[in-house]
């Protein structure tokens, strides 16, 4: 991604609300349509590898052109090296959080970026700017 789109960056998407926009659950599409409104939507690459893992083959096109349409922020070193922090310390509170998650989580703390989810107690991290998108499609 250019760093100068960082900046416009609204959001980063959860693959949960990725596959409820695919379905063309209602609550998705006006969520997307609000949040366009704010900026860029984006998603980790790791939902990249989410979504198509669970996706049909008669699904790919309209897959891959959604996807592509997102702004799509990569896995770099310093992503990585946030959520392996970030689990390290959870870990030692004794709280396990899977690594799909907190990469996710790393990546919206990364941008300063809000993250949109329906699974807000999968993200149990400081500073994390969490919205539930069944909530928040006004």
């Amino acid at each position: 991604m250019r760093s100068s789109r960082i900046s416009e960056v609204a959001c980063i998407l959860d693959t949960d609300v990725v596959i409820d926009y695919l379905r063309e659950y209602d609550y998705a599409l006006r969520l997307l349509q609000r949040w366009l409104g704010e900026g860029l939507l984006a998603v980790s690459t790791l939902t990249h590898l989410e979504v198509y893992q669970g996706m049909k083959a008669n699904e790919a096109d309209a897959t891959g052109a959604f996807l592509d349409g997102l702004v799509s922020v990569p896995v770099d070193v310093a992503v990585a090296r946030r959520a392996g922090t970030m689990l390290g310390d959870l870990r030692a509170k004794g709280i396990t959080v899977g690594i799909a998650d907190a990469i996710i989580g790393a990546t919206a703390l990364q941008l300063g970026a809000t993250l949109i989810t329906n699974n807000v107690d999968h993200y149990p991290f400081p500073h994390l700017r969490l919205v539930r998108g069944l909530e928040d499609h006004g």
